[in-house]
């Protein structure tokens, strides 16, 4: 047995299955989570390493099988003991990971009517949007923190004639990536602050006070140069940080 085979072998059935169906979602301490994830973002990069060369055929056939996308151990992993320092002691974090991929028909949103471009004379788009990570958490000074990153996905069908009358056919995919949190700040801890309308990057900002909270809700989007590559948790936590921006704190004792 190949070294990657007894590696997922060593995974206990909740990690195997995450790695077979590509997907979790549960209500767990930050602490519990990364107990979870962490083997399996463990396992994911010796695949990794396997696919690069450092095993046989099969091992590496076994590997490309059971790989798992660059979200995992690139996004969630980091952003995990982050969320574990400001998140209530006594409240779960809700995470929902998605990683089968966007070019689904049940993520499919629309599909264009057929045109021309350039040589092509017949190009098809469909979209495809692809929640990768979706969580609820809940913060030690009573804020609830909504968050997701979505992959917005284009595939292009394209097909055009050659100069020998042979019909050729390519697909090509492109995507954007959006990051989005919706932060409701209880009115006993906090209230509405200065707008800060034209902050950089945002892609939407929306600020409701209501009787009992103020919901803030911000959006950004990135463009990864490659369609395996994923945003940096940072630019998640930024936007947390610039949502706590939009409030200012109600009473001067420490939450």
């Amino acid at each position: 047995m190949s070294e990657i085979k007894s590696a997922f072998k060593a995974l206990s059935a909740e990690q195997q299955a995450l790695v077979l169906q590509r997907r979790v979602t549960g209500a767990h301490s930050p602490d519990d989570w990364l107990t979870l994830l962490a083997p399996v973002a463990e396992f994911d990069s010796q695949c990794d390493a396997v696919r690069a060369g450092a095993g046989g055929f099969f091992a590496r056939r076994f590997a490309r099988k059971h790989d798992l996308p660059f979200g995992l151990r690139l996004f969630t992993i980091p952003l995990l003991p982050i969320l574990r320092e400001d998140q209530a002691a006594d409240k779960p974090l809700e995470l929902t990971l998605d990683f089968t991929g966007a070019e689904q028909k049940q993520k499919q949103k629309r599909v264009s009517d057929a045109y021309r471009k350039g040589a092509y004379h017949k190009v098809i788009d469909t979209f495809y949007d692809d929640p990768w990570i979706v969580g609820h958490a809940k913060f030690a000074d009573g804020t609830d923190v909504e968050f997701s990153v979505i992959d917005h996905v284009r595939s292009s069908r394209k097909t055009k004639r050659t100069p020998r009358g042979k019909i050729k056919t390519k697909t090509k995919a492109k995507k954007k990536t959006e990051l989005a949190v919706t932060l409701s700040f209880p009115k006993r801890n906090y209230e509405a602050g200065q707008d800060t309308a034209g902050q950089a990057g945002l892609k939407k900002q929306s600020v409701k006070a209501a009787d009992e909270e103020t919901v803030v809700q911000l959006s950004r989007v990135v463009e990864p140069a490659r369609m395996d590559g994923i945003p940096e948790p940072e630019l998640l936590l930024e936007l947390i940080g610039q949502a706590y921006d939009h409030v200012n704190p109600s009473r001067r004792k420490k939450l």
